[in-house]
């Protein structure tokens, strides 16, 4: 079986975190698919934009609101430079595809011609074409408790319903966060040093990235199986965005704890 990752950037963080997890684990990806992201890209300056102009809108407001109160600047993670050097060195030897984007054909036809493939997936939405490749599987990391927490802010609604964290890799399917579970781990966490939802979400997704490679492995040696969701279908098990509202009740019993 063929191992493989996609991306938008050969310099997206997710992608390189979760290169580093397959090396760290002994497996050297066969392929990386890289690819324009139409849409996606659109999509990203058009919110950058309308973004920019509500800042602007609301730049004086902002700025008496915030008069006086102390700025936390959120908790970033990375990769140390020894697996930052890891993974640029196999980047520069390995096999990239250029392709136009995930969904079109020519990467439809790419994929089915590889036969047999385990691919970790940072492309946004495939469509049903692709997820029905039936010798590919797709994998996503999910920064929370699957099937509990499904769709967004799933690391907020967590930590509203103060519930354990944790992180999940699981099969892509066409339902949002349906598919079959091949890993799923509990994210410890330190609450003296986590003092945000940004804190939070940066540490979770960075755990989440660094059991990819555990998954793939485990599933190689036949010592990880998929598992199988329940409440499949169901529009009523999804959490939504949280409200900023809420969100910022959140982050104030975050601060505090």
């Amino acid at each position: 079986m063929k191992i493989g990752l996609t991306t938008y950037s050969l310099d997206n963080k997710d992608f390189r975190e979760q290169l580093s997890s397959m090396l760290k684990n002994g497996i050297k990806p066969d392929f990386i698919i890289l690819h324009y992201g139409g849409i996606h890209k659109f999509s990203k300056r058009i919110n950058f934009i309308r973004k920019t102009i509500k800042q602007r809108r609301l730049k004086t407001f902002s700025f008496l609101s915030s008069y006086g109160k102390k700025i936390v600047n959120p908790i970033t993670y990375k990769l140390s430079e020894d697996d930052s050097k890891q993974v640029s060195d196999f980047i520069s030897t390995a096999k990239i595809i250029n392709r136009k984007g995930i969904n079109d054909a020519s990467t439809v036809q790419l994929i089915k011609g590889l036969g047999d493939v385990i691919v970790a997936c940072n492309s946004g939405k495939l469509n049903l074409e692709v997820i029905g490749i039936s010798s590919a599987i797709f994998l996503n990391v999910h920064a929370s408790k699957l099937p509990m927490y499904r769709g967004m802010n799933n690391v907020e609604w967590a930590l509203w319903e103060n519930n354990e964290l944790f992180a999940t890799i699981h099969r892509i399917s066409k339902g949002i966060d349906e598919g079959d579970i091949l890993l799923q781990e509990k994210i410890d966490v330190d609450k003296n040093k986590l003092k945000s939802i940004s804190d939070y979400r940066a540490f979770c997704f960075f755990k989440s990235n660094d059991v990819m490679g555990k998954a793939i492995k485990g599933f190689l040696d036949k010592k990880l199986s998929f598992v199988k969701q329940d409440g499949l279908g169901n529009p009523l098990a999804q959490y939504y965005t949280m409200h900023p509202i809420l969100k910022g009740y959140l982050n104030k019993n975050l601060s505090s704890r």
